[in-house]
């Protein structure tokens, strides 16, 4: 029987369901992640002609870092190893950061399809490695203190804030890039007359808008109180994201087809 003990010090506790059944659910959620992240390394290899560029290494990782940290939340539910967790939190924390940060660099990396300024770019990019600097060390560090004395209580009180913060933080960090990228892709919108073009640009933005609202259920899920739910919604919500990269790039190319063949259909095999 899997056990799976949510700490206290996040006091983030609510259970939606049985916690027998939440347990298999948060399982589920995994899996499906796990089955997604695959798709996306072989649609990463099978997209890109060239295995290079920060697009195509950001969703590659990205997408690799799903799987440990599933992983790391799959051993810690079913008790598996014997190493008091620690074990378990370097794996998922790992993937924690490749799967989060990761996600915020595709974002970026894409910005350069919309965007000329590298003044602009270049300090969106040191935002980035600023933020994932300061909240991944940090949280990192106050996970594994909290797991190795889980009775000091400033060491609670200092994960319990640091956890409240990191989610949100990150969480504006993407919806700021995903701005900047509607914002830039409704210019190209006015700029560009045809029907077609105007089309495929409508769901540019209709996809973004998306992405954003997967971004902010996973912060409302965490401050109603459902922490493991909202772990393992963020791993399926995550992989879900990445997915709808894949439907940007192939809008994009269509963009770069009209631009440059005209508004003729485009077939494709």
């Amino acid at each position: 029987m899997p056990h799976f003990v949510v700490d206290p010090a996040a006091g983030l506790e609510r259970q939606i369901i049985s916690p027998n059944v939440e347990q298999y659910l948060y399982t589920v959620f995994i899996a499906l992640a796990w089955c997604n992240a695959i798709e996306l390394v072989v649609l990463c290899f099978n997209t890109f002609k060239k295995y290079e560029g920060s697009y195509f290494w950001s969703l590659l990782i990205a997408s690799l870092s799903i799987i440990p940290f599933g992983l790391g939340y799959i051993l810690k539910m079913f008790d598996i190893t014997f190493t008091n967790s620690f074990l378990e939190l370097a794996i998922l924390d790992l993937g924690w950061v490749g799967m989060v940060t990761g996600q915020s660099l595709v974002l970026w990396s894409r910005l350069h399809l919309v965007l000329c300024n590298r003044k602009f770019l270049r300090g969106l990019l040191c935002l980035i490695i600023v933020d994932a600097v300061l909240l991944h060390t940090s949280s990192t560090a106050l996970e594994f203190a909290q797991n190795a004395r889980p009775n000091n209580e400033a060491i609670s009180l200092g994960f319990s804030i640091i956890e409240r913060i990191q989610l949100p933080w990150f969480c504006a960090q993407e919806l700021l890039l995903s701005s900047v990228y509607i914002w830039q892709t409704t210019k190209l919108l006015r700029m560009d007359q045809g029907q077609i073009s105007r089309t495929v640009l409508l769901q540019l933005i209709g996809v973004n808008i998306i992405i954003s609202v997967l971004d902010v259920s996973v912060v409302v899920i965490q401050y109603l109180g459902f922490f493991t739910f909202q772990v393992t919604f963020k791993a399926l919500a995550y992989s879900v994201k990445l997915k709808l990269e894949y439907v940007i790039l192939g809008r994009l190319v269509d963009v770069a087809h009209i631009r440059t063949q005209g508004e003729a259909p485009r077939f494709r095999i």
